[in-house]
């Protein structure tokens, strides 16, 4: 497997929106190490083609709902392009995804460094490292048909499934209380589910600190500024007609809202 190779496939296919098949065999990560090697290749894919730094990552399977919808029993995570990431109350075209899902989300902004290789990354100090807590929405896109079929190394490779995030206001809340706060998505002002902070791999902060490790693993440092989506706590809602009005409330973080149209 050439890693740049199959990083360009995917980096093409994400700029015309294109679907994404099985990768030649040649191509085709074998394992999650090799998936995450051609994702860090993505990224430097779109670095040579025009990208700015990425906003941050999305973790993946952290509550029992989305492990259940994608068959996992373990968090993954993807990166986050910047012009990816839109303020609430934006407005999106819907052509400029394949198939957009919505998912109800507690995000955080990270104010210092958190270095895994270092430091074992606690709950209290990743709360320390926390400069701000937010409700957003992620919108992914099942750019594959038939994910099963791709396999996840493959996911993983193409960011699993990341295609844009809304961020709500940042509030003003203490972010290890965030287990508590209960989420609830709603479309067109049907509310369609509802979890909490706490299924998130317990709090949300054991998730964020589950990225840091997991990136020490492989070198790397999660930096001050950093954006990290910590998974969806209700099944992702598959939006089939347009247009279309969502909406994340998270009590205590407050609101966030996309159109797509």
């Amino acid at each position: 497997m050439t890693a740049r190779d199959a990083a360009a496939l995917l980096g093409r296919a994400r700029q015309i929106v294109a679907a994404v098949g099985p990768l030649p065999e040649s191509l085709r990560p074998a394992d999650e190490a090799e998936g995450y090697s051609v994702q860090r290749a993505l990224r430097s894919w779109f670095a040579d083609h025009g990208d700015p730094p990425p906003a941050g990552y999305k973790l993946g399977c952290t509550t029992p709902v989305m492990q259940a919808m994608l068959g996992l029993d373990a968090p993954v995570y993807g990166g986050v392009r910047a012009g990816d990431v839109h303020p609430g109350g934006a407005a999106l075209a819907s052509s400029g995804f394949r198939a957009p899902g919505i998912e109800c989300e507690i995000a955080v902004r990270l104010g210092g460094d958190v270095d895994a290789r270092r430091r074992t990354p606690t709950r209290a100090r990743i709360a320390g490292a926390v400069a701000e807590a937010m409700p957003a929405i992620e919108i992914v896109d099942n750019r594959y048909g038939d994910w099963s079929a791709l396999g996840t190394p493959t996911l993983i490779a193409d960011d699993f499934f990341q295609a844009a995030c809304v961020l709500g206001k940042p509030a003003e809340c203490d972010p290890m209380a965030l287990d508590r706060a209960a989420g609830r998505t709603l479309i067109n002002g049907a509310e369609t589910g509802r979890g909490a902070g706490s299924d998130v791999l317990g709090h949300p902060l054991d998730a964020v600190a589950w990225l840091a490790c997991a990136l020490g693993r492989r070198g790397a440092v999660l930096r001050a500024g950093t954006l990290v989506m910590t998974g969806s706590l209700v099944k992702t809602v598959w939006i089939e007609r347009f247009p279309a009005a969502a909406r994340v409330e998270i009590d205590g973080l407050g609101t966030a809202e996309v159109r797509l149209e």
